[in-house]
């Protein structure tokens, strides 16, 4: 590969022979270095020592590479489980509308973060009132917390936990629920929770629920790393609902722009067929204005069809396609269209040559 920086690249400094590592791998290179000559060392000063010295000194180092293993492995389950909590969302955007969405979260994070159970609330005024549960294995169980939760909603007091993560904007992990003032102490019973987190929903900086899940199954306590799990499945949860919603909105707003254009053409066809004379002092006016905006034709056409067919009928029977006929008559095309086929089928023709054939033996003798 060339050397030579290419003029599109711009300035940019020169590449050197050994680059650099980044500042991370060069710490713990550097910390690497340290300890591997803290052990020569620490060999040197202890070699005429006694050997359960020697040996406790070999066991502090084993436990120190035991503690960076037991680190890493930690932070790769925080990165698989961030993984999952992206695919989940990524399944959850697919669905048809917000409220498919809705039900199938709590299932959703469960599966991603590892969790037991999961409940999902929507704020409501000043109550939390669950719009779904999901219990990993158990169903029934499921269904018959969502009920109780929907018959008693709890309600956003100044000391709860959940008022406090409204203020804060935060997620919590409540460690301690028995005996906690600060929880939701009916819906805890029923629940026999013991430690679960929480974490509000909320789109535009407004929350709009929570989400609320814990480990009873297995059972053991949350921590930490459940509490930045669920925090970053709640808030991409919130960004996929406000989207559904919108694309709900527009969605409905789109059928009714569509009916409404569809009745206002409806409208406007069934005005331009209508019967419309142009009255002036006597009947005989009248009938005279009326024939004049009427082409003449035998009675037996005449008498089944609009006097806005027969204008049609009559440019049909000159040979005008539908595009004519709509600018020559002020219509839509799709209008002009929509005559045609009813003219067709009053008439009995199988197409335009034949309507315009009868047409044309419709006509008075001249």
């Amino acid at each position: 590969m060339s050397t030579v920086p290419h003029p599109v690249a711009g300035a940019l400094p020169p590449w050197p022979d050994d680059p650099p590592p980044s500042a991370a791998a060069a710490l713990r290179a550097g910390l690497d270095d340290e300890v591997a000559d803290l052990e020569t060392r620490v060999a040197e000063l202890t070699a005429g020592a006694a050997p359960e010295l020697r040996e406790a000194f070999r066991a502090l180092v084993e436990l120190h590479e035991r503690r960076d293993h037991a680190a890493d492995a930690h932070m790769r389950d925080r990165l698989q489980v961030l993984a999952r909590v992206h695919t989940a969302l990524a399944h959850l955007r697919q669905m048809p509308s917000a409220e498919a969405m809705i039900a199938a979260a709590p299932r959703s994070v469960c599966e991603a973060c590892g969790f037991d159970r999961a409940v999902l609330y929507r704020v409501r005024g000043k109550e939390l009132l669950a719009e779904a549960f999901h219990v990993e294995g158990d169903p029934d169980s499921a269904a018959r917390l969502l009920a109780f939760s929907r018959e008693h909603p709890a309600g956003l007091v100044t000391q709860a936990l959940e008022t406090e993560m409204i203020r804060r904007r935060r997620p919590m992990a409540i460690q301690q629920v028995v005996g906690n003032p600060r929880v939701f102490a009916e819906l805890a019973a029923a629940y026999d929770t013991r430690s679960y987190v929480a974490a509000p929903i909320m789109p535009e900086g407004r929350v709009i629920g929570f989400i609320h899940a814990d480990h009873r199954l297995k059972p053991r306590q949350v921590d930490e790393f459940d509490r930045d799990a669920l925090w970053a499945f709640a808030e991409g949860f919130g960004y996929a609902v406000e989207r559904a919603r919108l694309t709900d909105r527009l969605r409905a707003q789109g059928q009714e722009l569509r009916r409404l254009l569809q009745r206002t053409e409806a409208v406007v066809a069934e005005y331009l067929d209508a019967e419309v004379e142009l009255v002036s002092g006597s009947s005989e006016g009248a009938s005279r204005t009326t024939a004049a905006l009427v082409p003449e034709v035998d009675d037996t056409i005449a008498g089944g069809l609009s006097k806005r067919e027969l204008e049609v009928l009559a440019l049909v029977g000159g040979g005008a396609s539908n595009a004519q006929i709509a600018a020559r008559l002020v219509i839509t095309e799709e209008t002009a269209k929509s005559h045609v086929k009813r003219i067709l089928r009053k008439l009995g023709a199988s197409n335009r040559v034949e309507a315009a054939t009868i047409w044309l033996r419709a006509q008075p003798p001249r």
